[in-house]
């Protein structure tokens, strides 16, 4: 955050590596002095990128930059001289003030003038002499040193006004003594425009303080929210085969105990569609007139198949010669065909194969060009098609039920365990879970049972009975959730904090086992919600408001909502209420601004 610097305040520049100029200076000549134009200001964290960036857009020559100690540009002479080099370029002139030891000793070295504190220059006559300050500015240091209150300076105020009443009364009296020659002294009470001007000003001054200190300001902030997903390598320890060495974890290994959990054997029931058809219905037959477009006649033979457009087949009944064409006459034959059972998509035809005239093509021909020479067409509709069409059961459904058994069994084995963990969990009084991982889950292979004989059975659908068994390991959630979350708290960044962790969202990925050991290694991920630290009490959230109260002091409130929305890396969202409801400006008093910190809704 930058300042503009008081006029009054001048900056002498220390000189770090002593000397004096070419000729070796006077020992009486004045020091040199430096007048910054403008005072930046600079977090502990900030990179020396981040802060060339943010003074190189200044339109002023002069610039002293505030560091504070311990901060990252002072860690490194590097990062000095780079700065310095930079500054160069843009011929801009620098000074650090800092009171890191370290950091000055550093700044010599590179080159760059450094010192700790600002030095304030004597105030002249014009100074001294100057007239207050208006209510719009912000209270400066007086020439003496001395800080003076919103109290002092309104009691200041209101006695001058009294005294001037008191002298105009007096002289008021003077001049009626005089008037009428007497001698002695005569007391008179202040008349009605004394006494009205006298009650104007104290309202006036008691307007002047209620808007001085009264008017308030709420900002409500949201801080920014992120997910981290933190993963750690966990051993899972069986606790019967690895007692010891679980008593003697290492504070950097974690290790949870598990116990082997073997339920009973499981059945389910498998249900599944018949696919296999068996056509009862009527096949509808006509008479089609074959096409011969060649000069030679064509052989067809018995069920040779006539395919219209839609898909529907109809074959021969009887062979036949088509005879070849003559001249420009093409060779016709009329022949019988009857419909099949099932068309090219293997739907049932039935009375589907009652179609009105059409033409057919020769699916069996392969060659384009005898294709189009060769064809057939009905002049009259088919007839005699019905439908009536059964399911029936195939070796295929079986084989497909079976399959299908052995994916849900699989697929449903975490279930199984922990439905069958919690009814223990009930009757022994325990917290345990089942350690959600395919390869610690181990299903047996699942024995199929039906009712009698199933192929060829007609059946819209039929059912199997599966029994497997399926083994797994159990832990103690939350003895592993409370390992997960100290160790979480040392991967948050310095400036936030947690504000939620999921504790049932945890995902596993297998890295090895070793089953007569009882070992099993996993890496475990779990989900936490981190937010920016502002909270007043703490260091960071302290610094960080004082930083934007600073900024906002005297704002309009959509000004300061406009500054405060750009900083986004913090602020997630941010309302401002102030009091009275019509106060257009936030107050100039940083005790009337009141922070109230909102945790971001899901």
């Amino acid at each position: 955050m930058d300042k503009p610097l008081k006029p009054r305040f001048e900056i002498q520049k220390k000189r770090i590596g002593g000397g004096g100029d070419s000729d070796g200076g006077a020992k009486n000549a004045e020091p040199e002095v430096f007048k910054p134009e403008k005072i930046v200001y600079i977090e502990i964290d900030e990179e020396i990128t981040h802060v060339f960036d943010k003074i190189k857009r200044l339109p002023v020559k002069n610039i002293a930059i505030v560091i504070p100690r311990r901060a990252i540009v002072l860690q490194s002479i590097i990062n000095l001289k780079i700065l310095k080099k930079k500054f160069d370029e843009t011929g801009k002139k620098i000074l650090i003030i800092t009171t890191d030891p370290s950091g000055l000793q550093l700044c010599e070295k590179a080159g760059i003038s450094a010192i700790e504190r600002l030095y304030e220059n004597k105030p002249d006559e014009s100074e001294v002499k100057a007239p207050l300050p208006t209510r719009t500015e912000r209270p400066i240091r007086t020439a003496h040193g001395e800080k003076m209150s919103i109290a002092e300076v309104i009691n200041k105020d209101k006695k001058s006004l009294l005294t001037s009443v008191s002298d105009k009364i007096k002289e008021y009296l003077k001049k009626k003594k005089k008037d009428a020659g007497q001698t002695r002294l005569v007391l008179i009470t202040p008349n009605k425009q004394a006494l009205f001007t006298l009650i104007l000003v104290s309202v006036l001054l008691l307007l002047a303080i209620a808007y001085i200190a009264l008017p308030g300001a709420t900002i409500y902030i949201t801080p920014r929210s992120s997910v981290i997903d933190a993963s750690f390598n966990i051993s899972f320890l069986d606790f019967e085969r690895n007692r010891d060495l679980l008593e003697n974890t290492y504070a950097n290994n974690l290790s949870a105990a598990t116990f082997p959990i073997n339920p009973p054997l499981f059945t389910r029931k498998i249900t599944h569609n018949s696919t296999g058809k068996i056509f009862k219905g009527s096949n509808a037959r006509g008479i089609v007139t074959i096409v011969n477009l060649s000069a030679n006649p064509w052989d067809l033979v018995v069920k040779t198949r006539f395919q219209t457009e839609e898909g529907l087949i109809f074959r021969l009944i009887n062979s036949v010669r088509v005879p070849g064409a003559k001249g420009n006459l093409p060779g016709t034959l009329p022949a019988e065909v009857v419909a099949d059972e099932f068309d090219s998509d293997g739907q049932t035809i039935g009375d589907r194969g009652n179609i009105p005239a059409s033409k057919f093509s020769l699916p069996g021909i392969k060659n384009e060009e005898n294709k189009r020479k060769l064809y057939a067409e009905s002049k009259v509709p088919m007839t005699g098609g019905s439908t009536l069409v059964t399911k029936n059961i195939t070796k295929n459904d079986i084989d497909a039920a079976i399959n299908k058994a052995k994916i849900l069994i699989v697929k449903e084995a975490a279930n199984d365990l922990k439905k069958y963990i919690e009814e223990q969990n009930l009757i022994k009084k325990t917290s345990l879970s089942i350690l959600d991982d395919k390869h610690v889950i181990k299903v047996s292979e699942p024995q199929i049972a039906s009712a009698g004989d199933l192929p060829g059975k007609e059946a819209e659908q039929f059912e199997l009975t599966v029994t497997y068994s399926v083994k797994g390991l159990a832990f103690d959630r939350q003895q592993l959730n409370n390992m997960l979350k100290e160790r979480l708290s040392n991967r948050v960044d310095p400036d936030k904090r947690i504000t939620k962790i999921n504790e049932n969202d945890l995902s596993y990925r297998f890295l090895d086992s070793d089953e007569n050991a009882g070992k099993v290694r996993l890496t475990v991920t779990i989900r936490a919600i981190q937010a920016y630290e502002l909270d007043p009490e703490k260091e960071n959230g302290r610094r960080f408001l004082k930083k934007i109260a600073d900024h906002i002091l005297g704002l309009r409130v959509k000004d300061a909502i406009n500054y405060l929305q750009q900083q986004t890396d913090e602020i997630a969202k941010v309302e401002i209420t102030t009091w009275p409801v019509w106060a257009p400006t936030i107050p100039n008093i940083t005790d009337n601004i009141k922070f109230v910190i909102k945790e971001e809704t899901e």
